[in-house]
């Protein structure tokens, strides 16, 4: 089972996203397990604060190190010289997060996400921890509470009985190179727009043939950039989980040296 710890300075943002839906259906089979920690328990002082201004000046609040260390390090002890969990703080200088990376996650242990909030994260965090430093995209959003969601789903949803079928995620954008084949249900005729014949046809070849043809072109049409793009080609690697052995595990500083 997968293990996946959150450290963010505002817990509540994500009750609505761990309670509802197939991700909450896969916590309580026990496919993976999601706990939340408030940043502002790892503090000791009255305030329990755990931002500060920025040295040099400048405008926004930093996080501080020391709350956001021991937070690190009491959810992910260090024995023998390394942990088996794979530290992930979202940021925009971090590699892009694309499915081949979900792919890679998914056949990890243990995943630990520190949110960054406000301006960011004193850097001394990424100096002594050596996190693996990942972006969801190149826009500006207010935390990594978001980007972490939305990292933790990707990697969810290629764990064995989380879709319930299967197959049903074997077709999905991204997955095989480029996008989906468009989709549609019940009912057949709608405002004047009809469901494609072969569509309807129960001539599963064809349909085959269709969707792939479809892909294509959707592709083409929509994201000509992921044509032959080798990254977007994980369907193999989605059906063999991946490679376990996990990058930027944590070490203590002496094993680094």
């Amino acid at each position: 089972m997968l293990k996946v710890d959150i450290i963010t300075a505002f817990p509540g943002m994500f009750e609505g996203f761990l309670g509802e839906s197939m991700l909450a259906r896969a916590l309580a089979q026990g496919i993976l397990s999601i706990k939340v920690h408030d940043l502002r328990d790892f503090t000791d002082d009255p305030h329990r604060t755990i931002d500060d201004t920025p040295f040099g000046g400048g405008g926004g609040m930093i996080l501080k190190a020391e709350p956001v260390a021991k937070a690190i390090e009491t959810i992910c002890p260090i024995r023998d010289g390394c942990s088996r969990a794979t530290l992930i703080i979202p940021t925009p200088r971090g590699e892009s997060f694309t499915q081949a990376t979900a792919v890679q996650l998914s056949g990890q242990q243990h995943l630990v996400f520190v949110c960054g909030h406000y301006t960011g994260i004193d850097e001394r965090i990424y100096d002594h921890f050596k996190p693996r430093r990942l972006c969801l995209g190149d826009f500006v959003l207010s935390g990594g509470e978001l980007p972490a969601m939305a990292m933790i789903d990707a990697v969810g949803r290629l764990l064995p009985g989380f879709l319930g079928n299967e197959e049903s995620g074997k077709n999905d954008s991204f997955v095989r190179p480029g996008l989906g084949a468009p989709q549609y249900t019940r009912p057949q005729s709608w405002r004047g727009l009809e469901v494609p014949e072969v569509l309807i046809s129960g001539h599963h070849a064809k349909v085959t043939e269709w969707r792939e043809n479809s892909r294509k072109q959707t592709t083409e049409q929509f994201r000509p950039d992921l044509i032959g793009s080798s990254d977007s080609d994980s369907l193999d690697a989605v059906e063999g989980r991946g490679n376990t052995n996990a990058p930027h595990q944590l070490s203590n500083e002496k094993t680094r040296r």
